[in-house]
C-alpha cells in the first residue's frame, strides 16, 4: 500500500468524520408529536410476593422511609412516600433463618396485612393489577415444612386485593419469588421481578443494590402517567384468522411482552387485539406483520423513511462516502466519534422497529450497508426476530447480485469503535438523486406495506450489479412472507372456499367463467386457503419470483367450464363441481333414479321439478 494511498484514504476518513458529524446535526430524529396516548392511574398499593423472610425485609425496608429512620414500635409509611399500603403474598417458607434482622422484620410486619398460600394467577399493570391465589392452611411465618404444603382445594380461589386492602386492585407489585409470576421478556410496567437466586447472591454485580434500586423506585411510583400509543392496527386488512380458521401468527409469535392475544369477535371468527397498557413498543409485531395490519407509530414509517432520506442525502453532498447506517436502541449510548468515520448512528424505540421495506429503502438512497446493534438487554425475541428478517433479506439481496455484508447484525459495540477501520460492505451501486425516478416518493405514494417493499426490490433489481444475472426465481424459507399457491386440478370443485377467505385479495374469483386467478405480488402465506379447503386441494410454496409481469399481475390457477341448466340453459356451477355432486349425492332418496337430473338444473329449475314431481304424485313426499 503506497504512501499517497494512504494519505488519501487518511483524508476520505476526514472527510466522512465531518460529513456525518454535520448531517446528524442538520436534522432532528423524527418524532410524532401528534401520537395518541394512554394513561395509568396508581395509587401507590403494594404486593410483595415471595419467602417470607424476603418479603418482610423488603417491606422493612420501604417502612423504614419515615423521618428518623425506622421506629421501635410499628413503624409506619411516610405519608408523601408515594407508598400508600404494604400487602404481602408468602409463598414459601423462611429461607435464611439465622439472619438477624428477621426477628425485628417479624414484629415490624406483623400488622400488615399478610397472605398464605400459592398464586394462581397475576394479570394487569400499573395502577390495575389482580392476584388470585389458592390460600394454605399454615399460619406460622417460621415454619420450615411451608415448602411441602399445598393450596388446600377446599379452599375457594381468592382475589388478593379484595382480601387484603378491600380494592378492586393492587397498584404495584415486587415478586421476590423463585420464578417470576409474569415470565415474559419485558414486564409489565409497575411490576418488578427480583429472583431469590439474585438476592441471596451477594458480591456478583452488586445484586443487593439490584433490590436497593427497585425498593427506592417504588415510592415514585404514585400518580397519573402517561406512554404514547405506539402502534395502528387495522383488522381488515389482518390475515391472522377467518371463517373459524387460523392463519397468520407472526405479530403473536414475536411480541417480548405478551401485549398481543386473539380474540373471539364471533363464534366463527377471531381477530388480533394489542394491549396499549402491556406494550412496550418494541416494534417487532409491526416488523413481523406482512400485510401492515399493524404499523408503527414513534415514528410512522413515511417519517422514517423521509429522515433516513435527507440523513443519507446530506452526508452525500459533504462528500462523504459508503454510509453505513447503525440502528440502535433509544437508551443505548452510542458515541458518533467513537465509531469508524463513514459509520452513521441512528437512534429507535427499539432496533426491531422498522421493518424491511425501510431497510431496502435506506439502501435504495445511498447507504452501502445496515447493522443492527443490539446488546444484553434486547430480548431474544427481538434478536430472532433480526435473524430472520436478515436471513431473508440476504436471500433476496444475494439473488440480485449484491452482498451478504449489506445487512448485520452486531452484537459488540466495541467491534465498531476500532480506529482506523473504514467499513466498505458496498456492492450498492449508488444511483445518484437526480437519477432516480424520486425513489422517497415512491415509498410516499405507495399504499401499503407490501407495495413499498415490492417497489424497493424493484429499483434494486433494476439497478443491480453489472453482468448480474437475477434468477427467475428463488426458493425462500417457510416463514417467508413470499409465495405462490398450487391447486391440485383432480381435486378442485371450484367451491371458491380460498377466495372468499384470502385477506389480502391474491385469490379471487373469475369474472366471466368459473376460476381461480392468484395475484402472487399479495399472497403473504398466511395459509387461510389451504387450511379452508374442503379438497386439500391447495398447497403453498414460499418463494420470491423476481419477473414482476408474472409477479404482480393475476394469472388463472384453475379453471372449468361452466355447467347449464338443462332446462333453462343458464350457466349455474362448474362442470366439476356438478359431476362431483352427482357423484356423492346418487344414492340420496331426493335424486335416485331419474330424479338425479335435478343435480344438472339450476336452483330455480331445481325447485320446480321437484314441486312438478310432487304434484304428480303427492305420496312421493311421504318417502323423502
Amino acid at each position: 500500500m503506497t504512501a499517497p494511498f494512504i494519505e488519501l484514504q487518511r483524508e476520505q476518513q476526514n472527510t466522512n468524520y465531518q460529513a456525518r458529524l454535520s448531517a446528524l446535526e442538520a436534522l432532528s430524529r423524527p418524532q410524532n408529536l401528534a401520537a395518541p396516548s394512554i394513561s395509568y392511574q396508581a395509587g401507590g398499593h403494594l404486593l410483595i410476593i415471595g419467602a417470607d423472610d424476603l418479603t418482610r425485609l423488603a417491606a422493612c425496608e420501604l417502612m423504614s422511609q419515615v423521618e428518623g429512620g425506622l421506629k421501635d414500635d410499628l413503624a409506619q409509611i411516610k405519608a408523601d412516600s408515594g407508598v400508600k399500603s404494604i400487602s404481602l403474598l408468602i409463598t414459601d417458607a423462611v429461607q435464611n433463618p439465622s439472619n438477624p434482622a428477621l426477628e425485628q422484620a417479624l414484629i415490624t410486619t406483623d400488622q400488615l396485612p399478610i397472605a398464605y398460600g400459592e398464586l394462581s394467577t397475576l394479570s394487569g399493570f400499573l395502577g390495575e393489577y389482580q392476584a388470585i391465589i389458592k390460600p394454605t392452611t399454615t399460619g406460622s411465618t417460621t415454619d420450615s415444612t411451608m415448602d411441602n404444603n399445598r393450596a388446600d382445594d377446599s379452599f375457594e380461589s381468592v382475589d388478593l386485593a379484595s382480601a387484603l386492602i378491600q380494592r378492586t386492585h393492587f397498584d404495584l407489585v415486587l415478586d421476590l419469588g423463585r420464578e417470576p409470576a409474569l415470565p415474559q421478556e419485558l414486564s409489565p410496567p409497575g411490576y418488578f421481578a427480583v429472583g431469590q437466586d439474585i438476592i441471596n447472591t451477594a458480591g456478583q454485580n452488586d445484586p443487593v443494590l439490584s433490590l436497593a434500586t427497585v425498593l427506592s423506585q417504588l415510592p415514585d411510583l404514585e400518580g397519573e402517567f402517561e406512554k404514547p400509543l405506539y402502534f395502528r392496527i387495522n383488522n381488515d386488512i389482518c390475515a391472522h384468522a377467518g371463517r373459524g380458521k387460523t392463519g397468520c401468527t407472526r405479530c403473536l409469535d414475536v411480541c417480548p411482552a405478551d401485549a398481543i392475544s386473539s380474540i373471539n369477535i364471533s363464534n366463527m371468527n377471531k381477530q388480533i387485539d394489542i394491549d396499549g397498557y402491556l406494550c412496550h413498543g418494541a416494534g417487532s409485531c409491526s416488523t413481523a406483520c406482512p400485510t401492515g395490519a399493524i404499523s408503527y407509530g414513534m415514528p410512522k414509517a413515511e417519517m422514517m423513511a423521509d429522515y433516513l432520506s435527507r440523513l443519507l442525502d446530506k452526508y452525500r453532498q459533504l462528500g462523504g462516502l459508503n454510509p453505513v447506517l447503525v440502528f440502535h436502541a433509544d437508551e443505548q449510548s452510542v458515541v458518533p466519534e467513537q465509531l469508524a468515520a463513514n459509520l452513521i448512528p441512528v437512534a429507535l424505540e427499539e432496533i426491531a422497529s422498522i421493518g424491511m421495506e425501510l431497510w431496502l429503502h435506506a439502501l435504495n438512497e445511498g447507504a452501502s450497508g445496515l447493522i443492527f446493534l443490539s446488546n444484553a438487554d434486547t430480548p431474544a425475541s427481538l434478536i430472532q426476530l433480526l435473524e430472520r428478517e436478515i436471513k431473508l433479506g440476504h436471500q433476496i439481496l444475494s439473488a440480485m447480485g449484491y452482498s451478504t455484508t449489506v445487512l448485520s447484525l452486531c452484537r459488540d459495540l466495541a467491534s465498531l469503535e476500532a480506529e482506523g477501520i473504514v467499513f466498505t460492505p458496498s456492492s450498492i451501486p449508488f444511483v445518484p438523486l437526480s437519477q432516480k425516478a424520486n425513489n422517497e416518493g415512491r415509498f410516499q405514494e405507495a399504499p401499503g406495506k407490501r407495495q413499498r417493499l415490492i417497489a424497493n426490490i424493484n429499483h434494486l433489481a433494476e439497478n443491480a450489479p453489472d453482468n448480474t444475472v437475477i434468477p427467475e426465481q428463488i426458493t425462500l424459507s417457510a416463514s417467508a412472507p413470499f409465495g405462490q399457491v398450487l391447486i391440485k386440478d383432480e381435486a378442485c370443485t371450484l367451491c371458491f372456499s380460498c377466495a372468499n377467505i384470502c385477506p389480502t385479495a391474491a385469490l379471487q374469483t373469475g369474472k366471466e367463467t368459473p376460476a381461480i386467478l392468484f395475484t402472487e405480488m399479495d399472497c403473504v402465506q398466511c395459509g387461510l386457503c389451504e387450511s379452508a379447503c374442503p379438497e386439500n386441494a391447495i398447497t403453498r410454496e414460499q418463494r420470491f419470483i423476481f419477473n414482476a409481469e408474472v409477479r404482480d399481475n393475476p394469472r388463472t390457477l384453475y379453471e372449468d367450464e361452466a355447467f347449464c341448466c338443462l332446462d333453462c340453459s343458464k350457466p349455474f356451477a362448474p362442470t366439476s363441481t356438478v359431476n362431483k355432486m352427482k357423484e356423492k349425492l346418487k344414492d340420496h332418496a331426493m335424486f335416485a333414479g331419474s330424479a338425479l337430473r335435478r343435480l344438472e338444473l339450476c336452483e330455480d329449475c331445481r325447485v320446480k321439478d321437484i314441486y312438478r314431481g310432487l304434484a304428480a304424485n303427492p305420496q312421493a313426499q311421504l318417502d323423502i
